[in-house]
């Protein structure tokens, strides 16, 4: 399903997790209770002190390929090179590093699937109380990645001037994502995302907050999500850098396919794949052209006209000669007789 509608866009705000987002209805599922049961049951939950983080201004980019089951990873921006640019922090590795979204698949296995949650709150999931979903929780779960989002990078801090916007503008898989919060251990959801509902739709970002979400895919498979990270900034510009976060949703959905997917997708216009290519973690397109020496497109273009243009006059000649030859032949046969 393909999903590109732009006749409403949704801006949902919400304060940040480190004011009292607490236990997501994933993880009280982990826990082996229901949504229904008292809120003393769910006492030993986890809380939310891992959203407690220091983003240091020196973090490393890189930009190899990378598969992440498990862990967690921040999506946010930063500037590279003076350059608004979305990125994935990897907080599996000390110190951090940042990772190109596109080339970073999050690999949801089995240990990610939860019976969805009975209720009129989550009737937005479209599916029967019970039915298998796929789930990145809002608080972190053994085996199973913990994505977030964070505007904490200390640039980004000091020059944006209230918050960030992150836009879903496409999602491209066999089934619906829907992305929410939820306030408290029996607090209704409060839905962000939704992909069955007309594309684009935002959610909004204070500035220097870290907050997790529920994330849940309703099919296993390869999912893009076509997102923008946007910012109006102190000196009154606006900054805004579009990626795709990559999901192999299911245990027997292959990664390899994920990327595979992307790298289509971005594929140029000759049809070359663009994971020919080095990976630009700033999201800037290379230029169809070229200023070599052999004069670009433009230049082999031309060349082949010419090419042709000379055949075909070389083909005339060759006719026209053929038939005065044929007509001389005819006029001494005439002749002769």
């Amino acid at each position: 399903m393909r999903s590109r509608l732009t006749s409403r866009t949704t801006r949902t705000t919400y304060r940040t997790a480190r004011r009292g987002r607490g236990v997501a209805y994933a993880a009280a599922l982990l826990a082996g209770l229901t949504l229904g049961v008292a809120p003393a049951a769910l006492a030993d939950a986890p809380d939310d002190s891992g959203l407690q983080q220091t983003v240091e201004a020196d973090e490393e980019v890189v930009t190899e390929d990378a598969v992440v089951t498990n862990g967690h990873v921040d999506v946010g921006p930063r500037f590279i090179d003076g350059e608004w640019t979305m990125l994935a922090r990897d907080d599996r590795e000390v110190p951090s590093v940042w990772r190109d979204p596109e080339r970073t698949v999050l690999h949801l296995g089995d240990a990610a699937v939860l019976p969805a949650p009975d209720g009129p709150d989550y009737e937005f999931l479209g599916v029967d109380p019970g039915t298998p979903l796929h789930v990145v929780p809002q608080t972190q779960a053994p085996d199973v990645v913990w994505l977030g989002w964070n505007t904490q990078d200390p640039q980004v801090v000091d020059v944006v001037e209230q918050g960030a916007s992150l836009r879903l503008d496409g999602v491209d898989g066999p089934g619906e994502l829907f992305v929410f919060l939820q306030e408290g251990v029996t607090g209704p959801p409060n839905v962000l995302w939704n992909s069955s509902e007309p594309l684009p739709q935002e959610l909004w970002m204070e500035v220097n907050t870290h907050v997790h979400a529920n994330w849940v895919f309703t099919e296993p498979g390869v999912y893009r999500l076509d997102v923008t990270m946007l910012a109006e900034l102190s000196d009154g510009t606006r900054a805004e850098d579009a990626s795709t976060l990559v999901f192999a949703v299911g245990e027997d959905t292959d990664p390899a396919e994920a990327l595979a997917a992307v790298a289509e997708d971005d594929a140029s216009p000759s049809g070359s794949p663009a994971g020919d290519t080095d990976v630009e973690v700033t999201g800037a397109p290379e230029a169809s052209g070229s200023s070599s020496g052999t004069g670009g497109p433009d230049a082999v273009v031309w060349g082949a006209a010419a090419a042709g243009l000379l055949l075909l006059l070389v083909l005339i000649v060759r006719v026209v000669r053929a038939r005065r030859a044929r007509a001389a032949a005819d006029q001494d046969a005439g002749d002769e007789a």
